[in-house]
């Protein structure tokens, strides 16, 4: 998701999600301890790259829900959605184990694939609507089945490329510029908020759904073409560790239902629903202020807004980072909580009122609350 998938958390060797890694790297020639003596920024910037073109071509799961109404799979996009985002949790409490010992380029090849895969499905299923009478097409238990099938391999394989990455993205400088780097990983991946939105709004309406899916599923082969030609980055030492997978996902569970984590999960849980209803709901306020609007004006209107909402989106990372030093974490929480009420009694006023003005005031806040809230539980 944008939208479904937080990259600011990856597994520790003790099963937190707080980061990367915190040994230092061992030398190529050597293989002996060696923290470098200044951050390795080339590969930092590289696959902050790589994650800003593969998010850009995954941006279009928002209108996934949509899309698939219009098609006449009325319930497929959001059952896709609940799905990536239900073995995307399963994955994450088994992928660090068994991950563990592989290189980072190999779980960034086989985690990119997902990504391809469920685009590749969506293409597929577009291009029923411009022609029907492809293979395909004929049967609506294969287009379900296809979708169903590649969006489970989606969730499972996700967290392999996500913890790869900032795992990468860490062992490139020593133990006091690890937080550094990860920052400036996470800037440049998230361009693709506002990246993302333009690609969208242009390709959608020029090319329309299918040529929109086509093209995402090709930004996709692209991104990776560059993970597999990325530069090799040595392991740290603490990944070489012996443990077995089922030992490494209890310890996360163990970790999940301690308390430090217990006072944090309603909220996670309540950012995960605030994401859901962002991608399967607010297009049906859109819907609802005009009974005569065509698919493609409300594909138009969907893409524009959420083109406003990943640059509100970003702003509000920024702002909430900033809160999060000045005041108590739970203050900034609280805050975007207030925001996020104002978000919904505004949803329900748009939807009686019909007012389109409202439903952009809508996306607005809820782009601001799921950013910023994730930005405050990074620094939690």
């Amino acid at each position: 998701s944008i939208r479904r998938e937080n990259p600011l958390y990856g597994a520790n060797d003790d099963g937190s999600f707080s980061g990367a890694p915190n040994g230092p790297l061992l030398d190529s020639e050597t293989g002996q301890n060696s923290s470098p003596t200044k951050t390795l920024m080339g590969p930092v910037i590289y696959m902050g790259l790589c994650f800003l073109l593969l998010n850009t071509a995954n941006n279009c799961q928002n209108l996934l829900s949509q899309i698939y109404e219009q098609l006449g799979y009325e319930s497929l996009g959001t059952m896709i959605l609940l799905l990536q985002s239900l073995f995307f949790v399963l994955g994450a409490l088994t992928v660090p184990g068994v991950i563990k010992n592989w290189e980072y380029k190999k779980g960034l090849n086989i985690g990119v694939l997902g990504y391809i895969i469920i685009l590749v499905a969506g293409a597929m299923t577009t291009a029923c609507g411009v022609k029907k009478d492809l293979a395909w097409c004929q049967n609506s238990l294969y287009i379900y089945g296809s979708n169903i099938i590649f969006a489970l391999i989606h969730g499972v394989t996700s967290p392999m490329l996500w913890l790869s990455g900032i795992r990468y993205v860490t062992s490139c400088a020593s133990r006091d510029q690890k937080g550094q780097v990860t920052g400036i990983f996470i800037a440049l991946f998230s361009g693709f908020l506002i990246i993302g939105g333009i690609v969208s709004k242009v390709t959608i309406t020029r090319f329309g759904s299918f040529g929109y899916y086509l093209i995402s599923a090709g930004l996709a082969c692209f991104s990776w073409v560059m993970f597999m030609v990325a530069p090799h980055v040595k392991k740290s030492k603490e990944e070489d560790a012996e443990e077995k997978p089922i030992e490494k996902t209890k310890k996360i569970l163990k970790l999940i239902v301690g308390p430090r984590m217990r006072s944090l999960l309603p909220y996670m849980l309540y950012l995960g629903f605030l994401n859901s209803m962002v991608a399967a709901f607010q297009y049906k306020l859109i819907k609802n202020t005009d009974s005569t609007m065509s698919p493609d004006e409300l594909n138009k209107i969907t893409a524009n807004m959420g083109l406003w909402q990943g640059i509100i989106s970003t702003l509000s990372s920024v702002v909430a980072g900033k809160l999060a030093d000045l005041l108590k974490r739970k203050t900034s929480l609280g805050l975007f909580n207030v925001i996020h009420v104002i978000a919904v009694v505004l949803a329900f006023l748009s939807y009686f009122e019909k007012s389109l003005l409202l439903v952009y005031v809508v996306a607005v806040l809820w782009g601001a609350c799921i950013f910023g809230g994730n930005t405050v539980l990074a620094s939690v």
